[in-house]
């Protein structure tokens, strides 16, 4: 049986080279629809075909091979990877795990990504450490913290420094409580032996914005120390 999602990645696949060929993804996707794609987050349904559209044009050729299960709640779940040519030619791939929630419409008001491995490994670090801050349950997210930071991880801000797993777990409660992102975006990275540069834009309640960069240094495939810098969330949105 066809699921919405092998609809989703068929789309994404046809495009090729021409990213505005995504505009069908308009079909499958609910209104208000939630994606979350490798550690980025955006709502709503234009917003989700910019964000495919802003990965398309990374890639000069890909092809997706992905898994789809259909569960009692309707629900879509799978695996997916992809792989192909950077716009320098470089082979490179990616792959995940992917959870898809559809409405009464059959479209998908949900659409969740996770990116668990790949060639470029600093991205797939940010998606990792992106994905420790979107998850709700202490619990939960304590079993993910173990996998991507060190026992000691020290998170530095430019106002005060978390240090260790539970209290940098602690600290994420308070942030969603406060100021949850509505919106985040990876906007570039570069890795440097053990240190990864990236540089980020999240979106909060009432058209504000953050922009900023933070500096991630590594042991061995852990994350150690995190290094804000910028971070301003009573910034007015351009937009």
């Amino acid at each position: 049986m066809t699921t919405v999602l092998d609809r989703y990645f068929e789309i994404v696949d046809s495009a090729g080279g021409h990213p505005a060929d995504l505009a069908d993804l308009r079909d499958v996707l609910a209104e208000n629809v939630l994606l979350m794609h490798s550690g980025e987050m955006v709502q709503g349904r234009n917003p989700a075909v910019d964000l495919h559209v802003a990965q398309a044009a990374k890639w000069a050729r890909s092809k997706h091979r992905w898994t789809s299960s259909v569960g009692a709640d309707g629900s879509v779940t799978g695996w997916w990877s992809r792989s192909g040519q950077d716009q320098h030619g470089h082979g490179c791939h990616g792959e995940g795990q992917v959870t898809a929630a559809v409405d009464a419409d059959g479209r998908i008001s949900r659409l969740h990504l996770t990116l668990t491995d790949g060639s470029d490994r600093a991205r797939v670090l940010i998606a990792r450490h992106l994905e420790v801050w979107m998850m709700p349950d202490p619990t939960e997210r304590a079993e993910a913290m173990a996998a991507i930071y060190t026992e000691g991880i020290r998170f530095m801000e430019p106002d005060d420094v978390f240090v260790g797993r539970e209290v940098l777990n602690e600290y994420i409660d308070v942030v969603r409580r406060k100021a949850p992102p509505l919106r985040s975006r990876v906007v570039s990275h570069t890795r440097n032996r053990e240190f990864i540069l990236w540089t980020w834009d999240f979106g909060f309640a009432g058209n504000r914005t953050a922009v900023g960069l933070e500096v991630l240094r590594l042991d061995g495939d852990l994350i150690d120390t995190v290094t804000v810098f910028g971070s301003d969330r009573d910034a007015e949105s351009a937009r």
